[in-house]
């Protein structure tokens, strides 16, 4: 079963890497989802809440403020000024 390599970072430190099935990010374009697969992008990230899907089964959720995300060849990678994490599942 594919899935994707994901990083979530703040500026000043990294919050989050693992594998995941589904990503969850809010952009200025909308609310979308990254499967593995899913075409290369860049995109600018607004103020709200993210879901990872992890491999394991589990969801991780935080909050991001501004920022952008990157998608390529089922690698995301999450950067923005402040990250905060519901869970404090970690696997950095």
């Amino acid at each position: 079963m594919a899935e994707l390599i994901v990083e979530i970072v703040a500026l000043d430190r990294k919050i989050w890497n693992g594998t995941a099935r589904l990503v969850r990010v809010r952009t200025t374009e909308g609310d979308i989802g990254i499967m593995p697969g899913h075409e290369s992008m860049a995109g600018l990230l607004t103020a709200g809440e993210f879901a990872i899907d992890r491999v394991e089964g589990d969801r991780l959720r935080g909050t991001i403020d501004s920022g952008f995300v990157s998608v390529d060849n089922n690698r995301v990678t999450v950067v923005a000024d402040e990250v905060s994490l519901e869970s404090e599942n970690r696997s950095a």
